[in-house]
Order: C-alpha cells, then sequence, then structure tokens
C-alpha cells in the first residue's frame, strides 16, 4: 500500500512534536531548569548584548568557511550572499525545523543562484556542515582525551569517551586516504570511483567532493575556522556559566558544549528545546556537578538568545526575497528535478 507523501510528512512532523512537547514537560516535571536564577540573568543587557556580538561573529566565522568552499567550487557567490543566506537558514531552522530545515533552505536558494551549477552549489551546503560537525565532534574528543581522569568511575563517560575517539579515528582514516589517492594509486578505491561516477546524481556529487582533493589548503582553512567556531562557543557559554557562578572549569565546556549542542540538533522543536535541557542536565550529572540543573538553565538562557539572534535573518529573507520576485526563489520552492538538474 503507498503512502501519500503529504500524509507520511504530517504524520511525521505531528510525531516529532509530539515527542517535543513530551520532553518539555519532563523537563519541567523534573525541575531541569532553575527559572529563578534564570530570570535574574536572561535578559540582563551585558549578558544579552555579549551573546548577540558573539553569535555575530560565529556567523561570520561560519560564512568564511563557506565561502572557502564555494570558492574552490569556482562558484560566483559573494561573501555577502553566503552571509544573507546563512541567517535566512538560521531563522528558518530555529523557527520550522521539522518541516523545513535551515541547511534546505540554503540549499534551494544557493541552487537558485546557480542554475547551471546547481549539484556543486549544494553539496558546499553539505560539506560545509559535515565539517562543522566533525569538528565539534573532534573537541570533545581531544578534550576528553587530555582530560582522562574525568572518565575515572564514571561508565557513561566512558561509553562516550571510546565513541567520540572512535569516530575521530575513522574521520582521520578515511579522510588521510582521500587526499593521499591524488599521490598514490589505490586500486581499490579507483575502481570504486570509476563505477560511482556513471551513477548519474552520485557521479556529480562526486565530481564536486573529488574537487576538494587538490584544496588541501583550503581544507586545512575549514577546519581551523572550525575550531575557532567551538572556541568562540564554548567561551561564550563558560562566560555566561561563570556568571551564574557554575563551578565547572573551561576545559569542562570544551567537552560538555560540543556534545550537548550536537544531541541538541535534533529537530523536535525550535532551537532544540527541550532535547537541549535533558542533554546538558545529564551532561553535568556524568561530570559530577552537584547542582545539574545549572546545565538546563544555562542551556535555556544561550537558547533564547541565540532565537532573538536567529529573528534577524527575518530581515535578510525579506531582503532576498524582494530582490528575487521570481516564485521559486521568492519562496524557496524549488522541486528536486530542479534543484539537481545540471
Amino acid at each position: 500500500m503507498k503512502v501519500d507523501r503529504k500524509v507520511a510528512d504530517k504524520v511525521k512532523f505531528t510525531l516529532k512534536l509530539v515527542v517535543g512537547l513530551g520532553l518539555v514537560v519532563y523537563v519541567l516535571r523534573s525541575n531541569m531548569v532553575d527559572f529563578a536564577a534564570l530570570g535574574e540573568v536572561i535578559f540582563r543587557p551585558l549578558n544579552l548584548g555579549l551573546s548577540l556580538v558573539a553569535y555575530t561573529l560565529m556567523t561570520v566565522v561560519i560564512v568564511a568557511r563557506w565561502h572557502l568552499l564555494v570558492k574552490a567550487q569556482g562558484l560566483s557567490l559573494s561573501f555577502k550572499e553566503l552571509f544573507s543566506l546563512t541567517m535566512i537558514g538560521n531563522f528558518f531552522n530555529t523557527f520550522m525545523p521539522g518541516s523545513v530545515g535551515g541547511d534546505l533552505i540554503k540549499a534551494w536558494y544557493v541552487a537558485g543562484q546557480e542554475p547551471k551549477r546547481k549539484t556543486k552549489a549544494i553539496f558546499t551546503v553539505l560539506l560545509d556542515r559535515v565539517i562543522g560537525l566533525t569538528i565539534i565532534v573532534f573537541s570533545a574528543a581531544a578534550t576528553l582525551l587530555l582530560f582522562r581522569e574525568w572518565l575515572a568511575g564514571r561508565a557513561e563517560l566512558k561509553v562516550l569517551a571510546y565513541s567520540l575517539w572512535a569516530f575521530t579515528g575513522a574521520t582521520i582514516f578515511f579522510g588521510g586516504l582521500f587526499f593521499l589517492s591524488t599521490r598514490v594509486r589505490i586500486p581499490q578505491v579507483s575502481r570504486l570511483m570509476e563505477l560511482l561516477k556513471d551513477v548519474k546524481f552520485v557521479g556529480k556529487v562526486l565530481e564536486a567532493l573529488l574537487l576538494y582533493r587538490n584544496e588541501l589548503p583550503t581544507m586545512f582553512k575549514a577546519v581551523f575556522f572550525s575550531f575557532l567556531n567551538v572556541l568562540l562557543l564554548s567561551s561564550l557559554w563558560a562566560i555566561h556559566g561563570m556568571a551564574m557562578g557554575i563551578d565547572i572549569t573551561l576545559a569542562h565546556y570544551f567537552f560538555i558544549v560540543p556534545i550537548g549542542l550536537t544531541v541538541s540538533a535534533i529537530p523536535l522543536l525550535p532551537g532544540g528545546i527541550g532535547v537541549g535541557q535533558v542533554a546538558f542536565f545529564t551532561l553535568f550529572s556524568w561530570l559530577g556537578v552537584k547542582n545539574p540543573e545549572q546545565g538546563g538553565t544555562l542551556c535555556t538562557l544561550l537558547q533564547v538568545h541565540l532565537i532573538l539572534f536567529n529573528c534577524l535573518g527575518a530581515y535578510f529573507y525579506l531582503r532576498f526575497k524582494s530582490a528575487r520576485p521570481s516564485k521559486n526563489m521568492a519562496t524557496g520552492c524549488i522541486s528536486d528535478s530542479e534543484m539537481y538538474s545540471v
């Protein structure tokens, strides 16, 4: 029996909404957020101003990384255009996470900007996200490697640490093979590449990916920008945490923030609400913090600040929409056949 796609999407969205709201109820009933402490700092001008400045800097860093990947593909998108698209993506990712993700919106608009090279343009969005998430995991893995004493007597942290180290090791190994293949011919890899090139869409994606084999300096710069973003983000959390009297070290934040935000990216409710509180409460508990609800409180503070910052994306969306009157670009509604045809 064939299920109507629209019906399936509605069911999927409803399930996400139910699970998300269920998590919110669980957070409230479990006292994972200290609302009294939150109320004292959440809209304090200094705290809010610090967050908005930091999120602006982080957005510039992220756009700089994406711009590097775009230039390597020979695309004509400017830094200014990519900044606008990133802000638009942030806006939609915040308010429509269950149906239209920010990356999908960015991919639609980029495809419209580069109609003759849609696959390459869309691939930069995917690769940018992959690099960002990978470095976030690397940061957490490196922190746990440097502070292995945290693992003593904490079985949950050990399992998480081994998983992170395994992922990091595998990524470095296969990444090394990818770039090494430009200098040393590996027969098995070469045969696989030839087979994949014959598959229409996969071949186009592979062609876009292979361009980066000869762009090692570009990839190193992209990795650097990713680490810089993690540094800025973790420092922001640490500053707010110290202001709230949370008694953990800066090093703890370089583990907690990357892992907590990765889990919070599960698209249930806007801004990771519900998922984030559970994630940070749990991580604070695993680290032996006496008042783990401080984790949920700090998470809520930064979530609200980020949502307020992402609201600025509405301005960029309205400007972008008015500058491009065509129906597809104004609404972001580009069909799959249009998006992937080159």
